[in-house]
């Protein structure tokens, strides 16, 4: 199964969402990283298909298809995903989030915690407004952060200048994000299959223009008032050795401050190294989701 829709919340926006996998599999909602979309996932589909895996990618306001939301927060996206499992006939599910979509993961299972069964954070950013919430993060994305404290209006114009460059010179675009990778990263960004996913979802993510993507730049600097304290769903992390985006001690600290953790700390890769590991992810969730259930 293999299909994309759109859902017209109550409040009127649009929703887009992505399902692939077994039509009667173990749900699971995928959040995506920033800049990302609705079709980030494993570029072979039958991984979840064969796992007894329905997984559900829903574009985040202001991503691909779905319209903007002003002042959002990452609580606010419990009530757009309880309206995509209603409309899915979904009653229980579980959570999994990569890179930038690792809050979504945390808040969602905080605000429909009597329906997140559980979840998976994956190379996943954690707060960083803390004491050394930033250590051992490579230095252009430290300054990535830092510019995301710049005033809306510069951040965006900074944004949209990214974006056009990118797309009148796409090979030169995806080039520099090599350039940027570390050897673990590169080595699997330079494979096609992993390339062409990659490549996809980052431009779908911008096909309105980057307010989704400003948004959640402020958002990931702020605060997040998410009680990650109060959540009660184990959650899977799992984290690289050598990854400098989202390293090591941002999983060690979702491992002390969450009340339930499985903690799958490896050994070298990188930040994309959850492509080489997608079955072993999708296969610890849906045992866990089936203990719960």
């Amino acid at each position: 199964m293999n299909h994309e829709d759109t859902l017209t919340l109550k409040d009127g926006r649009t929703l887009a969402y992505t399902v692939h996998g077994a039509a009667d599999g173990v749900p699971v909602f995928l959040f995506h990283g920033n800049p990302g979309s609705r079709y980030m996932r494993h570029p072979d589909e039958n991984i979840a298909d064969r796992l007894g895996v329905k997984l559900i990618t829903p574009d985040r306001p202001g991503y691909g298809l779905s319209d903007f939301q002003k002042k959002r927060r990452y609580l606010d996206m419990g009530d757009d995903i309880a309206q995509l499992a209603d409309a899915l006939k979904i009653a229980h599910f579980g959570v999994m989030g990569i890179s930038a979509g690792a809050p979504y993961v945390t808040a969602t299972a905080y605000a429909l915690r009597e329906r997140v069964k559980v979840g998976a954070i994956i190379s996943g950013v954690a707060p960083l407004d803390r004491p050394g919430g930033l250590d051992n993060v490579a230095e252009d994305y430290r300054i990535a952060y830092q510019t995301s404290r710049w005033p809306r209006p510069l951040l965006r114009l900074l944004m949209s200048l990214q974006m056009r460059s990118e797309s009148r010179n796409p090979t030169r675009a995806w080039h520099n994000v090599l350039l940027r990778a570390n050897e673990y990263d590169q080595a699997i960004l330079q494979q096609p299959q992993y390339a062409e996913q990659v490549r996809g979802w980052r431009g779908e993510a911008v096909r309105d223009g980057v307010r989704g993507w400003v948004h959640e730049a402020k958002m990931i600097v702020g605060k997040w008032a998410i009680p990650l304290n109060a959540i009660t769903a184990p959650v899977h992390l799992w984290y690289w050795q050598y990854d400098t985006l989202t390293p090591l001690q941002m999983g060690q600290y979702y491992e002390k401050v969450l009340p339930n953790t499985t903690p799958y700390f490896m050994e070298g890769g990188g930040h994309f190294a959850f492509f080489e590991h997608w079955e072993a992810i999708l296969g610890a969730l849906v045992e866990d989701y089936r203990r719960a259930t």
